[in-house]
């Protein structure tokens, strides 16, 4: 895959749902995300997307990709959203790493620090 396609991937996870999620989260994936949700499982990200709003704008700035090996991909990056309605912006600082498995791409580990 080249690089565009890893940042619409990561795109995709930010605006899709849990059908997207359950096609491209890794089988032993974690996210990281802020209190009170912390470290969620492929289990647990995957009953999430059940009850949350997903991300209607989403603009990725201060983009770093690296390819570490060739079955694995880094993004680090800022993201801007918002959920479509006030009182929904977010900012924070988020990297993502992708592991090449099974004859696919899989997300493996996502994690986020706000910096509202």
């Amino acid at each position: 895959m080249k690089e565009q396609d890893f940042w619409q991937l990561e795109e995709q996870f930010w605006t899709s749902g849990a059908d997207f999620y359950d096609q491209r989260l890794g089988r032993n994936a974690l996210m990281v995300f802020p209190e009170p949700a912390g470290v969620l499982d492929r289990k647990a990200t995957l009953e999430s997307l059940q009850s949350g709003a997903r991300w209607k704008n989403v603009s990725f700035t201060n983009k770093k990709f690296a390819m570490p090996a060739q079955s694995t991909a880094v993004l680090v990056y800022s993201v801007q959203a918002d959920r479509g309605g006030s009182g929904t912006a977010y900012s924070a600082q988020c990297s993502s790493t992708y592991v090449h498995s099974s004859g696919d791409w899989q997300l493996a580990l996502h994690q986020q620090t706000p910096t509202d």
